[in-house]
């Protein structure tokens, strides 16, 4: 006669403990402690289409409710999701709603591991123009993982996989520079973009103590399948170098590789 009793008991645990780990993961914007939201921060610089629905259209902008949702930690975040009202949604249903959107977009891009050696996951960030995360959990630069292929002595093709971390203003800065490290997080690479378009311009790159290096042009391309940086040019003798920000490793292969 107990064991109904019991049962009962733990599901509303259960439950207890998800609605918990939810509040835990989507803290609201009232109860945060973190601070307000600015446009010039780098989140918004580096994702200027978001920064123009959180901040300017007006639809969007005048919403009782807005998230942002990035993957988290923050060498992360390459990826983003805002979500606004509709209807009488609430805090907590937008905030669900960009967190969902974010982990779907992330998958979609395929396999991290290649390039990160941390976990990455989505976590709302900013609600309702306040952070819901400490902010110097966030990053102050753009990131990205990064894949550069290129020939060596013997003309194969060989590649190296790692992250990227840049000036979050390539395009509208003269000049930004980059540096990029390899899975194990060590320093192998360092670079410039130098714009002559609002998405493209030029870029030179030194790695490995200056034993290797290239330069050529780059272009920013928007949209599917993400966000990211095509950069194409040559070594000193002439060998081809394939830099792309903002792909996986594997989409990067599949997409740019065959140099």
């Amino acid at each position: 006669m107990f064991r109904p009793i019991l049962a009962a008991v733990l599901v509303l645990t259960t439950l207890a403990a998800g609605a918990l780990s939810g509040e835990a993961l989507a803290q609201s914007a009232a109860q945060s402690p973190y601070g307000k939201a600015n446009r010039r921060d780098a989140i918004f610089l580096r994702f200027p289409e978001m920064a123009q629905r959180y901040w300017v259209d007006t639809e969007t902008m005048a919403a009782s409710h807005k998230s942002v949702a990035v993957p988290m930690p923050k060498q992360c975040a390459f990826v983003y999701s805002d979500a606004y009202t509709k209807g009488s949604m609430s805090e907590r249903e937008v905030q669900d709603t960009a967190v969902s959107n974010c982990n779907r977009h992330l998958a979609a891009l395929g396999p991290l591991g290649e390039n990160y050696p941390t976990n990455c996951a989505c976590k709302v960030v900013i609600s309702d123009e306040t952070y819901v995360v400490p902010k110097e959990t966030m990053p102050e630069q753009a990131y990205g993982p990064s894949s550069i292929f290129y020939r060596d002595p013997k003309g194969n093709v060989a590649r190296l996989n790692g992250v990227t971390r840049y000036g979050a203003l390539i395009g509208r800065d003269r000049s930004v520079t980059f540096s990029v490290e390899n899975v194990r997080a060590e320093p192998v690479c360092e670079g410039t973009f130098t714009n002559d378009t609002a998405n493209s311009g030029r870029f030179s790159l030194s790695c490995f103590d200056g034993k290797f290096a290239g330069k050529g042009t780059y272009e920013s391309k928007l949209g599917a399948p993400n966000d990211h940086i095509i950069a194409r040019g040559s070594t000193p003798n002439g060998q081809p170098v394939v830099l792309v920000i903002g792909l996986p490793a594997q989409l990067a292969a599949n997409t740019y590789g065959g140099i």
